[in-house]
């Protein structure tokens, strides 16, 4: 479950501390108390300011391949950055009606010329993905899964077909997901009209700035009082840790080996650079303080109401979609050269 949570002020204005609490209230309520109650902090934060050449670049995708492919990671990450419904289709060499498949329907024309365009296609050997096999709970050859755009499961396909029979399939599926993205987009589209007639618009996406030619992590603010006491308190420079080429601000010494023993543990998740934009559009871009969340325990930002409404509706769709995504300007972003490893 995604735990939203927004910053109290009560007689902590002066002191610089602010006290997260949990709550069921709405996005668009979490939005307006942070932009009001971090004015004074964030405005305070002097000579840290954020780096234009962070901005990412728009460039030309990759154009997607007309084949099956073979690595489930690298078919959700494709699946999910242009939104098209991923077909896991489980077989293997001694089952014969897999066999038939192969043979007579999955590589004809008709078909790989939807592949890239309709559905993203994997094929998956039963015999080396045991995992993937539990997980979709595949208990007969050869079975077809469906995962929309969204990250819900959608129908599942038992036995072997014909061409035709598999072509009018893949154009089902195909129909299906686009009603299912654009009952998401309606969602979407309607939460951020309602958000935009009560929020202000200066939003502070300055989770990741320039200091002294040093990129810092959560705008200078210590990710130990964030995630450890729901608080955002500005760290000194005297105590600065520096991870995966982020550093990162502290109030004392002990806040410092804390961090040092186990600090993926603190930082946001991607130091606070937005998950969906990443897994959706192929590029890094810094989260806004006032877009965060807790899930599972860890501290996630986006740039976008937008983005963070998508997260909710299936968190693990997307987690797992940005392990194998590609990354269009991950050279102004050095830590996410690690993502893969990280996941």
């Amino acid at each position: 479950m995604i735990k939203t949570y927004f910053l109290i002020g009560k007689d902590s204005i002066r002191d610089n501390v602010f006290l997260m609490k949990e709550c069921s209230m709405s996005v668009v309520s979490l939005t307006t108390y942070l932009s009001l109650l971090l004015a004074p902090l964030l405005a305070d934060m002097g000579t840290l300011e954020t780096d234009s050449q962070v901005t990412a670049q728009q460039s030309v995708r990759p154009e997607l391949p007309k084949r099956w492919l073979t690595s489930y990671a690298e078919a959700s990450a494709m699946a999910a950055s242009n939104k098209l419904p991923l077909l896991l289709h489980f077989d293997a060499p001694w089952c014969g009606a897999c066999r038939q498949m192969d043979q007579s329907v999955l590589n004809q024309p008709e078909i790989t010329a939807l592949l890239g365009t309709k559905v993203i296609g994997v094929r998956l050997n039963a015999d080396h993905n045991k995992d993937l096999i539990a997980e979709f709970g595949i208990s007969s050859l050869p079975t077809e899964v469906v995962v929309l755009a969204d990250g819900s499961r959608g129908s599942r396909y038992l036995g072997a077909t014909t061409l035709n029979s598999y072509v009018a399939r893949l154009n089902a599926i195909s129909g299906n997901n686009s009603a299912v993205v654009a009952r998401t987009e309606t969602k979407i589209a309607q939460s951020s009209a309602a958000a935009q007639k009560t929020e202000p618009q200066n939003l502070r996406a300055c989770l990741i700035v320039k200091h002294d030619g040093k990129m810092v992590g959560l705008g200078g603010f210590s990710p130990i009082s964030l995630k450890a006491n729901r608080k955002w308190k500005r760290g000194i420079e005297e105590f600065v840790v520096e991870h995966e080429g982020v550093c990162y601000y502290f109030g004392s010494d002990i806040e410092v080996q804390r961090f040092k023993a186990n600090p993926s543990y603190y930082i946001p998740r991607l130091h606070g650079c937005d998950l969906v934009e990443l897994s959706q559009e192929n590029r890094a871009l810094p989260g806004a303080i006032e877009y965060g969340a807790f899930y599972k325990d860890q501290v996630y930002f986006f740039a976008s109401l937008e983005n963070r409404i998508r997260f909710e509706q299936n968190p693990g769709w997307f987690l797992a979609a940005a392990t194998d995504a590609y990354i269009e300007n991950e050279d102004g972003y050095p830590f996410l050269k690690s993502l893969s490893a990280n996941n």
